[in-house]
């Protein structure tokens, strides 16, 4: 890793660490995008959880095109900067033991405190059947950030995005 690489995967680990919303870009058939901010969990395999409506733009573009963008971002910076986390990602509605699992990881990464887990928690039946409401997960396949030396060609003036060697296990160590 370049120095930049490791400036940037530090980033990224803070990001994840302090942001507790994403944003998440779908598109339509008709390749209309949307966006919308869900309340976000993480586990050690880059993969992303949050809960929505079946019948949500966002949930239909999924069941159509599966491959979503997520940003993490901090919505706060001091000094007008800030960093953002892009992600490319392949998404999915969690059944089965999937949805056990990711229902148990979104509501433990998501409050961490057990007794304000133990009044959130809906187990994973609230999110199957006739459910009007599903678990989602977002398998990343690559992650990038604005890079802090520029554009290879315009400097500082111009905006330019690389992909970076980070993984949600760096925040297991």
């Amino acid at each position: 890793m370049t120095n930049s690489d490791d400036e940037l995967c530090t980033s990224a680990r803070e990001l994840l660490r302090s942001t507790r919303y994403l944003t998440l870009g779908t598109a339509s058939p008709q390749a209309v995008p949307w966006v919308t901010a869900v309340a976000h969990a993480w586990d050690d395999e880059d993969r992303f959880y949050w809960q929505s409506g079946l019948d949500t733009l966002h949930s239909r573009n999924i069941a159509a095109n599966p491959v979503v963008s997520l940003i993490l971002y901090d919505s706060n910076p001091a000094g007008g900067g800030g960093d953002a986390l892009y992600a490319l990602a392949l998404a999915e509605v969690l059944e089965g033991e999937a949805l056990a699992e990711g229902c148990e990881l979104y509501y433990r990464r998501r409050y961490p405190d057990e007794s304000t887990r133990v009044r959130r928690y809906r187990p994973p039946q609230d999110f199957a059947g006739d459910s009007p409401i599903r678990i989602y997960r977002a398998q990343v396949t690559a992650y990038s950030m604005l890079s802090p030396d520029g554009h290879p060609v315009h400097g500082d003036e111009v905006n330019h995005r690389v992909v970076i060697p980070f993984s949600t296990k760096q925040l297991a160590a």
